[in-house]
């Protein structure tokens, strides 16, 4: 058994629930905040394309960067199995060093929270900046992990999944909450079976670092973001008004 952070079956079974060509609700919305925007776009945590690939076939200048070899590996055969070819990174957003700037940079479906840390997140801001042009925005969605706070502790089995080849992949996950850091640590367990047969098991740590809505508001005017808005699940002009709700932010880089 391996420990991971986005490992072979992670990948694929998230190639398999997360599917592209899906109906994703943050898709309409980028394609037309981005295309106001136009220039050269980053997607940071990019994945397996599940976002990138869409943005690519409206016309974006979109590139993509992960620190999952696996993730990557999948995102460029969904991009060749398109005839797309984006130019793509492997890094860590804390520390990337990319060549030029960008017009926006966007963290879409709560991956920015898998900075575990405050200081990572921080970081990740900071080095955002470092890499828009003047007037620069980024896009970022966050989440409060509200279910996970409900059963900590507690082994949840998830439903099966079914993989092309026949086999299935079993899912087993546990949290614990660090209240004080505000962090959902989740261990997941993956177990691929096939005829009866255990092939393959990943450990994956899954850590979720969450924000409260008005002190990112603070992390990013502190950084020196302007201009900062926040919508609801995908949707502009509507405020946010539960702790469900998906927190939709965007800032400029002056």
């Amino acid at each position: 058994m391996t420990l991971t952070s986005y490992g072979t079956l992670c990948t694929e079974a998230y190639n398999i629930t997360k599917p592209i060509g899906g109906a994703y609700r943050d898709i309409p919305y980028y394609i037309k905040h981005l295309s106001q925007i136009g220039g050269r776009i980053l997607e940071a945590m990019v994945g397996t394309g599940r976002l990138l690939i869409p943005l690519l076939e409206a016309g974006l200048n979109v590139e993509g960067i992960d620190n999952s070899p696996d993730m990557l590996a999948a995102c460029r055969q969904h991009c060749l199995e398109r005839n797309l070819n984006p130019v793509l990174y492997q890094g860590d957003i804390k520390n990337i060093e990319l060549p030029g700037k960008f017009s926006a940079i966007i963290v879409s479906f709560g991956s920015f929270m898998l900075l575990a840390k405050r200081d990572a997140a921080i970081a990740a801001l900071q080095n955002f900046a470092r890499h828009l042009e003047p007037r620069g925005r980024i896009f970022i969605d966050l989440e409060i992990p509200i279910e996970d706070f409900k059963t900590e502790n507690i082994i949840k089995q998830r439903s099966p999944i079914i993989c092309p080849d026949g086999s299935t992949i079993l899912l087993q996950t546990t949290s614990s909450i660090d209240w004080l850091n505000q962090t959902n640590m989740t261990v997941i367990r993956y177990e691929k079976w096939k005829d009866g047969k255990l092939f393959a098991t990943e450990l994956q740590h899954f850590p979720l670092h969450w924000f409260g809505r008005d002190e990112f508001i603070m992390c990013l005017q502190e950084i020196g973001y302007t201009d900062i808005n926040l919508c609801a699940n995908y949707h502009d002009g509507v405020k946010p008004d539960s702790y469900r709700d998906t927190l939709c932010f965007s800032a400029v880089w002056v």
